[in-house]
């Protein structure tokens, strides 16, 4: 009885901190209705435990709510390369969650990008 217990548990905690994410990701893509797309990088529910507490634990958006602070102008990110068209894929990857991140994104652990100018 203990080990069902701790199994129903843990399933709980990990819905509970899957929830929020795919609860902001239903939000945003509602919101979709100007004609903008917004392609999830990573779903939550394909993510592990340890993978969306990092994000949850971060704040992480995949909408920045400050556009000139978001993942593409972060020290941690690295987006995929541009297409033969110069445009920069939506996603790419964050070496603080060590998996994709939209380059639109946001997280508490942003840190500017040093250009390399100064």
């Amino acid at each position: 009885m203990s080990k069902n217990m701790t199994l129903s548990r843990r399933s709980f905690v990990k819905m509970g901190i899957q929830v929020p994410f795919v609860a902001t990701a239903a939000g945003m893509l509602a919101a979709c209705g100007d004609g903008e797309e917004i392609a999830l990088c990573a779903d939550p529910n394909s993510l592990s435990f340890g993978e969306n507490s990092i994000r949850q634990a971060n704040n992480y958006t995949e909408v920045s709510e400050e556009p000139e602070n978001n993942c593409l102008n972060c020290a941690f990110f690295t987006p995929e390369p541009a297409g033969p068209d110069g445009v920069v894929p939506n996603c790419g990857d964050c070496s603080i969650f060590e998996g994709l991140a939209s380059k639109n994104g946001y997280c508490d652990s942003w840190s500017t990008k040093d250009t390399g100018q100064g």
